[in-house]
């Protein structure tokens, strides 16, 4: 049995789908499996790229400083019939104005229904909200597009910058409880959960391990070994982290593990307090805001100018 090791994940193929698995990964990696993530050049324009692993968009701004910030904008659920390369275009179309700005490269991955269930999250434990996917994690999967990029533009052990609304937001919270070191800031707009520092609540609603199994579809399915680092999660309080909620975002919610509160306010005012008092216990000061803006509900484009100011705040 080949296993892929993700971290904090094991991911294996069922021998039952090894055959087809194996077909599909070869098939896909056939023209691709020597190219790193394709580099975007020009500048002032929204470029498309074709990864293996799926599409990103990409964004450098004419004025491109001499080491450039890497922004990571992860977008929501797709809207019904429209693709989630649509979404991730015009998340990044909606904030160029800022990279020119900022003088700051934007890279806005499409995490599509296939491969990171973008859409109907529950059948893969969330999907991509989750950190999950089919051929590679969510997670590793930016952690690999980012890479690309800090090298291109010589800024290897530089942070970069986080943002991401509703299900994005989703990805936000979790991503940076497992990878910490690699996040300057972040800013989460209108998520609806998030990880507890729970060890009776399993990821990725928690802190408690997660052994199971995900069926993306008859073919294909994985085994699931998670079990969250405590001290990742004590070190991402200490990221200048924003949640930002919209005053008319007040849809009552379904109930998930651990989440306290039926609205996307007392969900994420109870996880900024439950996380300040998990840092006292371990005497660190938590570093996570909230913000509420009046006048605006569960839209992206009204918190992009909040969104944007909390991410470069000190700049």
């Amino acid at each position: 049995m080949k296993s892929i090791h993700w971290f904090p994940f094991k991911h294996a193929i069922i021998p039952g789908f090894l055959a087809v698995a194996a077909a599909l990964i070869l098939s896909r990696c056939a023209f691709t499996l020597s190219n790193d993530p394709p580099i975007a050049r020009k500048s002032g324009q929204v470029e498309e790229r074709a990864d293996r692993y799926g599409t990103f968009y990409v964004y450098i701004p004419k004025p491109l400083s001499e080491k450039p910030k890497i922004v990571l904008l992860i977008h929501g659920t797709p809207a019904k019939e429209v693709t989630a390369e649509a979404t991730a275009k015009y998340y990044i179309t909606n904030w160029s104005d800022f990279a020119e700005k900022h003088g700051c490269v934007l890279i806005a991955p499409a995490f599509n229904q296939e491969d990171f269930s973008s859409r109907e999250g529950d059948h893969a434990m969330t999907g991509y909200r989750g950190l999950f996917g089919r051929e590679i994690a969510a997670d590793e999967w930016v952690l690999r597009l980012v890479k690309a990029y800090q090298q291109t533009f010589g800024v290897s052990n530089q942070r970069f910058y986080l943002y991401g609304h509703s299900a994005g937001g989703q990805f936000v919270g979790r991503f940076i409880l497992t990878h910490p070191e690699v996040v300057e800031r972040a800013v989460i707009s209108s998520a609806a959960t998030y990880p507890q520092p729970q060890r009776d609540v399993a990821w990725p609603f928690g802190m408690g391990e997660l052994h199971t199994q995900i069926q993306w579809d008859e073919n294909t399915t994985t085994i699931v070994n998670i079990i969250p680092d405590r001290q990742k999660w004590l070190a991402a309080t200490q990221i200048p982290l924003t949640i930002i909620v919209g005053m008319n975002d007040t849809s009552e919610l379904p109930s998930f593990p651990g989440q306290k509160g039926n609205n996307r306010f007392a969900i994420a005012q109870n996880w900024i307090s439950d996380m300040a008092a998990f840092a006292e216990e371990n005497g660190l000061e938590s570093h996570f805001q909230f913000e509420m803006i009046p006048g605006t509900g569960h839209s992206m484009s009204g918190l992009i100018l909040y969104s944007q100011e909390a991410l470069f705040s000190d700049d």
